[in-house]
């Protein structure tokens, strides 16, 4: 029984105007509000290296005055996707500048990464990091997976020929890969080789409408690890066996507590709570393993907790929850408490 147990907030929505309105003062930052016991709290957010009084170093600019200064980039832009490595280096694909930024926010270290090998990137969206720390970047303009080492060195390309790959995790010695285009998930080793693919076009339960992210559940309890998948077009999650096989499904089209209209990331806290990003509500639900929704938090706004076409969301060991604010070119960090 996890701690949001017996604990259902009910929402009454009205159907004209915005559906999801601000669901707390902003002023408290946290979710639900009082007198109801608070299971979010707002943290901070960032959207360059200067929020985190990060500078070039005394060499940096010694290069820079011999060399020629190149205009730095050091802010987000159009962020994607977010995922983080053992050195708690946050990584962040953004569109617009065609390329990965490197926040280490407890070092306050920044660099922004444009080239695989002597190759820029197009349109790096999903970002993983597998177990040695090697970088593997879904670039749906060139419809390639890049893999670069942890020193920021160009490996492989993993594959190519996908349609639009979107979004990609990793476990162990497996890779699984949201190929958007092809409505299908395909599972690769870390050479690259084509182990499995799951889906194809459809609404029916395994099927696909554009799947958009993914998450994997590793927790030890075999009812949960699994695989869910963001079906955006069918407007629901779906819940797989690691090897495919379907396990069920919520979620659908609509406007009321639930329902979803344009659902983008989906991530697990550490007791298996399932949350939704959703980048045409603004906001983010939390469900239980069943189906039920918990909690939500946001609404539209550039105000801190509110958001603009958020796109992703990546929840650490700590229950610390990242999420991808990109219509305001920022990350919102947020504490799950238990």
């Amino acid at each position: 029984m996890t701690s949001f147990s017996r604990y259902i907030v009910v929402f009454f929505f009205v159907l004209t105007g915005f559906v999801f309105p601000q669901l707390v003062n902003s002023d408290s930052l946290v979710w639900p509000k009082a007198p109801d016991k608070s299971r979010i709290k707002f943290l901070y957010s960032f959207s360059s290296k200067d929020d985190f009084g990060i500078t070039k170093s005394f060499f940096e600019k010694l290069v820079d005055f011999f060399l020629g200064e190149e205009k730095e980039i050091s802010h987000l832009e159009r962020p994607q996707n977010i995922a983080i490595n053992s050195r708690g280096e946050l990584l962040i694909t953004d569109i617009e500048l065609k390329g990965i930024h490197f926040f280490n926010i407890e070092e306050k270290t920044y660099k922004f990464v444009k080239k695989w090998g002597k190759n820029l990137f197009n349109s790096p969206v999903g970002i993983a990091i597998d177990n040695e720390d090697d970088i593997f970047i879904c670039d749906s303009g060139i419809k390639k997976i890049i893999v670069l080492d942890k020193g920021l060195n160009f490996k492989h390309v993993l594959k190519e020929g996908l349609i639009r790959p979107t979004s990609i995790k990793i476990e162990n010695d497996s890779v699984y890969v949201s190929d958007t285009g092809a409505n299908q998930i395909i599972v690769f080793n870390l050479e690259g080789k084509e182990l499995q693919r799951i889906g194809g076009r459809g609404n029916a339960a395994g099927s696909f409408n554009f799947p958009v992210h993914l998450c994997l559940d590793n927790s030890k309890n075999p009812s949960t690890n699994s695989l869910y998948v963001v079906d955006a077009m069918n407007f629901r999650i779906q819940v797989l066996s690691k090897a495919g096989v379907f396990i069920k499904s919520f979620g659908r089209l609509g406007n009321s507590v639930g329902d979803f209209a344009r659902p983008k990331g989906v991530a697990l806290d550490s007791e298996s709570n399932v949350y939704v990003v959703d980048a045409l509500f603004d906001i983010v639900q939390i469900f239980d393993q069943t189906g039920q929704v918990l909690l939500a938090f946001g609404g539209s706004g550039s105000g801190k907790g509110n958001f603009y076409l958020p796109t992703d969301i990546l929840i650490d060991n700590q229950d610390k929850i990242y999420i991808v604010d990109s219509g305001n070119r920022r990350i919102q960090v947020f504490q799950y408490l238990k």
